[in-house]
């Protein structure tokens, strides 16, 4: 925008109403035939990243322009897009962008952009784009609660895009429209128990439909509980490189399965199962993982592992494994919700058994059950919470490679007050 010239910036953004140049428009022509890629965003949230906004009157310009320089393409040589917006004409907006060329484009939407507008703005993404997309994303803000219309459109767009590799949709039910045979490598969609779908069944044709799978999110919600047989049949997806699964209820794996899974996946760099857990107020012993099933991830699961995430359950924690067994290069250790008690004994225990599995100076990361933006990985950057002090605690002795004097702080302030 600066190449501009004519146009000032002010603190509302560039000033198209006063200062839109209507003579030489020579050196934009030939900046935007430079332009590879555009990232619009009037939040930071998602992004990271500090956006310039722009005056809702420059569509109508811009579009005056390209009528009389491109055709109808702003921005003829696009490749790629990044749209975070939070109200109805900024999401409209990004039709005045697109390009033959373009082949990657991710969308988020905030809360003041209704179904009305992105079902309108899906529609017309269907007739635009050419069909030589390889990365389509639309992450609205109701993830977990897909409106049908939207759905539909997002269906037919998909449909219509036959050369896609990446396809990220949390807030679309996972469904063989988006299996693209031979191409597809990255998928995200989400899984409502409660709408009988057959998970089994949807992941075995997704096995069989797409053997380049290297990287799989699923965020199932509802329902009870998941139980490895309902998605056994990824066993057979052999590429895969990272497998994240949301879900707020018990989910859990018994050694039989962990060494089963270590087997199948030898690529595996990233797994992450359902950390992001409720309270378990049913008194059930076996809500979460035992602390002593993370000898079998380490001991079943390739080298290659760098990031695991899992809900702990803390109650019994066994002594260090012998012989020794570790994670050699796990450089992510994410625990969710889980609980741990921030008992001296406790905290003592836990630090000599994950200081003999985990690498020196790794740090455990939590998170909140009531993440706000739960459509994120745990494992992605913002996204993740600040815990229960017990397991910064525990943290902080494995960083630091000691616990004699981070533990006597607990008898010096409230156990809470501990940094």
């Amino acid at each position: 925008m600066a190449l501009l010239g004519p146009i000032i910036k002010t603190e509302d953004g560039w000033d198209w109403a006063n200062k839109f140049p209507s003579g030489d428009w020579t050196r934009f022509t030939s900046y935007v035939k430079r332009v590879r890629s555009l990232v619009y965003c009037t939040t930071d949230q998602t992004l990271q990243a500090a956006c310039d906004p722009i005056c809702y009157g420059v569509p109508a310009r811009w579009r005056k322009y390209a009528a009389s320089h491109h055709g109808q393409y702003l921005l003829p040589e696009i490749r790629k897009i990044d749209w975070a917006c939070n109200e109805n004409d900024q999401l409209e907006m990004i039709l005045s962008f697109l390009s033959p060329k373009i082949k990657d484009i991710r969308i988020w939407t905030g809360w003041d952009v209704y179904s009305k507008m992105t079902d309108r703005v899906l529609i017309a993404l269907r007739t635009m784009l050419p069909p030589g997309v390889r990365v389509f994303q639309f992450i609205p803000h109701d993830s977990m609660e897909p409106d049908e219309e939207v759905s539909e459109s997002i269906q037919s767009l998909v449909e219509s895009l036959d050369e896609l590799q990446e396809i990220r949709l949390p807030g679309q039910q996972l469904a063989p429209f988006m299996f693209k045979p031979g191409r597809l490598q990255v998928l995200e969609a989400n899984c409502n128990l409660d709408s009988g779908i057959k998970i089994n069944d949807i992941l075995s044709q997704l096995a069989d439909t797409c053997s380049l799978l290297e990287h799989l999110r699923i965020l199932f919600w509802n329902g009870s509980n998941i139980t490895f047989s309902d998605i056994r049949p990824l066993i057979r997806c052999s590429k895969l490189r990272s497998l994240d699964m949301e879900y707020t209820e018990k989910f859990n794996v018994d050694e039989i399965e962990i060494r089963e899974m270590g087997g199948a996946w030898p690529e595996l760099e990233a797994l992450h199962i359902a950390s992001r857990r409720r309270s378990d107020d049913s008194g059930d012993p076996g809500f979460g993982m035992p602390f002593s099933s993370l000898v079998l991830f380490a001991d079943s699961f390739s080298p290659k592992l760098r990031k695991l995430g899992l809900y702990i359950d803390t109650q019994d924690i066994p002594a260090p494994p012998n012989p020794p067994v570790t994670f050699p290069n796990l450089e992510v250790f994410h625990v969710g919700s889980s609980e741990l008690d921030i008992e001296k004994a406790k905290l003592a225990k836990a630090f000599d058994f994950l200081s003999a599995l985990l690498p020196q100076g790794i740090e455990i990361t939590t998170s909140d059950f009531w993440m706000l933006y739960t459509e994120q990985s745990v494992f992605g950057p913002g996204n993740r919470g600040p815990g229960r002090k017990s397991w910064n605690v525990l943290s902080r002795m494995l960083a630091q490679g000691e616990t004699a004097d981070i533990l006597a702080e607990l008898d010096q302030t409230g156990p809470w007050d501990v940094d």
